[in-house]
């Protein structure tokens, strides 16, 4: 009975001593195991003693159908967990009426642990999705129903707070998540990642006590085969975002790095520098999108509009999970955005200009004069931010590599067929320039948008 499959083995241990055939019905009467298969006649000429015992009106009941009996009995002492049908074409002895008992409470032992089991693994989906919910309105920007409802699930999340993502193997996520809660003696508020299998999001108070959970993950990461640990700055709690960013950037680096563990290193935030400047530039640029007001109610809105092209632009397709919508509704939300603001979001140009507008309006700071973008990036502040952000990149074929990848729309394919190389060596070459400049390129939130704007100045 302690096997995986122990109820099935003694169902059809059973059903070979009384020589007939032994179905186990649920609380609703549904056959859930059977032996050597489901006698459909059987539990249909019996039916009516078999609903009296489902019902509970009766503890046992007994039924002559014309190819033998029937012994129908309730599993569980106090409870009716499940239903016995066991039948046969002679009668019953006392003897095998005994053994029948004698298995049915050995059932009702495993069958109790099995249901007992079902409802933990409900209750972690449950629990899992509900912590998915809360990073998802952080996201958004809802930030006191993200409160509350941690609030009543604990623990609390802290107004300031460091990201931390952990890379593992799909099948280890659970071990990685379970690091994270001990390494923030359970005040780190630990996500499943909806995007990706195998990462885990923690999004942990800051400061940290003595680096606590800086040390444990660093050493979980250095032991452990296949994982890697990013880590993003202290930001404000609606910021969130921003620090997930940075810590997935970090991921990037620690993947190549000996220790597997990387701390997110700054090199210039462009939409902050530009916020003063630009801030009337990004609400033009999207204020078809902001003023847009749907004509049916069921129609997404314009925050859902703007918080769907924000998703996109980050996860691609991944944003159809990270909103829980399906495939084909982040598709014609696309489209309609696409309507409204008159751009073809495949092109890489119309995704970067967006990308910063909705970074500028989403951040704070102060307003000042207004600018048009172009002349915004002509400063020398901007050239300063384009020359940090390329000078890692000194070798003339990545910088090429770089240029050519931007130009094609950040398509692989593409890329490989312009320079004459593989598409393994193309991927090769920008996991070399993620390692060089300490961000994510491949995957989102990446830093194509940033770099392609580093280049248009540095170009220019």
């Amino acid at each position: 009975m302690t096997r995986p499959d122990g109820l099935e083995r003694l169902l059809r241990w059973l059903a070979r001593r009384v020589s007939g055939p032994a179905v186990l019905l649920d609380r609703a009467g549904v056959p859930r195991h059977a032996f050597p298969g489901l006698p459909e006649d059987v539990i249909e000429q019996a039916s009516a003693d078999v609903e009296r015992v489902v019902n509970g009106e009766a503890r046992a009941a007994a039924a002559d159908i014309g190819t033998g009996v029937v012994h129908i009995q309730a599993i569980g002492e106090r409870t009716r967990d499940a239903v016995l049908v066991v039948a046969r074409p002679e009668p019953f002895s006392s003897a095998t009426r005994a053994v029948i008992g004698d298995a049915s409470r050995l059932l009702a032992l495993r069958w109790r642990a099995e249901d007992l089991g079902r409802r933990r693994h409900a209750l972690d989906e449950a629990e899992a999705h509900a912590r998915e919910a809360v990073l998802h309105l952080l996201l958004v920007g809802e930030l006191q129903a993200a409160r509350r409802v941690a609030e009543t699930m604990g623990p609390s999340l802290a107004d300031e707070i460091r990201v931390y993502v952990v890379e593992g193997p799909p099948e280890r996520r659970d071990e990685s998540a379970a690091q994270c809660d001990r390494a923030s003696g359970g005040r780190a508020w630990v996500v499943r990642c909806p995007i990706y299998t195998g990462h885990v999001i923690a999004l942990a108070p800051a400061p940290e006590p003595a680096g606590v959970m800086e040390g444990m993950l660093r050493r979980y990461a250095a032991r452990s085969s296949g994982v890697a640990v990013g880590r993003g700055d202290t930001v404000p709690l609606p910021e969130m975002a921003s620090g997930y960013g940075q810590a997935f950037h970090a991921l990037a680096v620690a993947r190549g790095n000996a220790e597997h563990y990387a701390v997110f290193s700054p090199r210039g935030d462009l939409a902050a520098l530009i916020r003063p400047r630009g801030h009337a530039w990004a609400r033009g640029e999207l204020a078809p999108l902001h003023d847009y007001r749907p004509s049916r109610v069921q129609d997404p809105d314009a925050a859902e509009l703007t918080a769907t092209l924000g998703s996109w632009l980050d996860f691609y397709g991944g944003a159809a999970r990270q909103l829980k919508i399906h495939r084909n509704t982040l598709a014609a939300r696309l489209r309609r955005i696409e309507e409204l603001l008159g751009r073809d979001l495949d092109d890489l140009e119309t995704q970067a200009r967006l990308h910063l507008a909705l970074r500028v309006l989403d951040g704070r700071g102060r307003i000042g004069v207004a600018a048009p973008l172009e002349t915004i990036l002509r400063t020398p502040d901007v050239r300063h931010w384009a020359e940090m952000q390329l000078s890692p990149l000194a070798s003339r074929p990545l910088l090429e590599t770089l240029r050519v990848w931007l130009g094609d729309d950040a398509r692989l394919e593409a890329t490989a067929a312009a320079l004459g190389i593989s598409a393994p060596g193309a991927r090769k070459r920008l996991t070399r320039i993620e390692g060089l400049v300490g961000r994510s390129l491949l995957n989102g939130p990446s830093a194509r948008y940033d770099l392609w704007f580093a280049l248009k100045v540095h170009d220019s």
